[in-house]
């Protein structure tokens, strides 16, 4: 007697309010107990250092309420955004390709995966000034400083993503006479899409925190949000060195959010790191 398996209903997508909810409350939570701290903190401080942590009020109307001040934030977060999308335009292809060649021949695994890792290892912090003797002080030393950020997340999780296909699957494309392209393509980059979207994630968001370390340190040309919590700091301005705080831990959260839902969108129908 053939047994009967009835065929599996497809999963709904969410409504919109849930997955907004879903999405933005996180950190909507994290933000409120941050908040909390902060006045928590501030209520223990003596009445003549308390200029060291605004109040709410002082940081509106000494920052966001202020029109020249909004105008810088904005201008420096388009400088910060610039260098951390220029060092994602330059690892994300790097890395995919890394990633597949590692796939494709074991001995580029073998070869390469170490030096992945020491690269993860080594504090980027100390070899800052060897950039600054090679490249100077201008762009290109803080794209790579972004780009030794976030490269080790996209090779990584696309060879993990490669190496969890079903080998069912490849032999029955070896069955069909197909070419390792066409088997990479049709089967082994599909497969692995979710995998690489947790480590696009993860990369983006420290591309931002990269591009605001890169400009602590080289600081020359147009300034970012990085520059300006420096020239902020040392001008006693602490309203709007806090604005600045504000806004780039905004920008991290908000590229995280963005290929967070961007994977609910594209997976969530037929996989369950869609729903993560």
């Amino acid at each position: 007697m053939t047994a009967f398996y009835p065929p599996r209903p497809a999963k709904q997508r969410p409504l919109a309010a849930i997955e907004i909810a879903l999405n933005v409350g996180p950190p909507v939570l994290l933000g409120a107990a941050l908040a909390a701290l902060y006045a928590w903190a501030r209520s223990g401080l003596e009445e003549h250092r308390r200029f060291l942590m605004p109040g709410w009020s002082d940081l509106w109307t000494g920052a966001f309420a202020s029109e020249p001040v909004r105008a810088e934030l904005f201008r420096a977060a388009g400088v910060t955004a610039q260098i951390a999308l220029t060092g994602l335009a330059i690892t994300i292809p790097i890395g995919m390709l890394l990633g597949v060649l590692m796939f494709r021949w074991r001995f580029a695994e073998r070869a390469a995966f170490p030096y992945l890792v020491a690269l993860q290892s080594i504090p980027i912090l100390a070899i800052i000034p060897l950039i600054q003797s090679l490249l100077g002080f201008g762009f290109v030393p803080k794209v790579l400083i972004v780009a030794l950020f976030t490269f080790f997340a996209i090779p990584t999780t696309l060879l993990l993503g490669l190496k969890s296909l079903d080998p069912g699957i490849i032999d029955l494309f070896r069955l069909q006479g197909a070419s390792w392209r066409t088997t990479l393509l049709k089967a082994g980059l599909p497969a692995s899409l979710p995998a690489l979207f947790a480590g696009l994630r993860i990369s983006a968001g420290l591309a931002v925190i990269g591009a605001i370390v890169s400009e602590l340190f080289f600081v020359s040309g147009d300034g970012g949000l990085g520059q300006m919590l420096i020239n902020t700091k040392i001008d006693f301005q602490y309203e709007q060195m806090y604005a600045a705080l504000i806004v780039s831990s905004a920008m991290s959260i908000g590229v995280y959010l963005f290929f967070s839902w961007l994977g609910r969108r594209l997976f969530s129908s037929w996989h369950d790191a869609g729903e993560a």
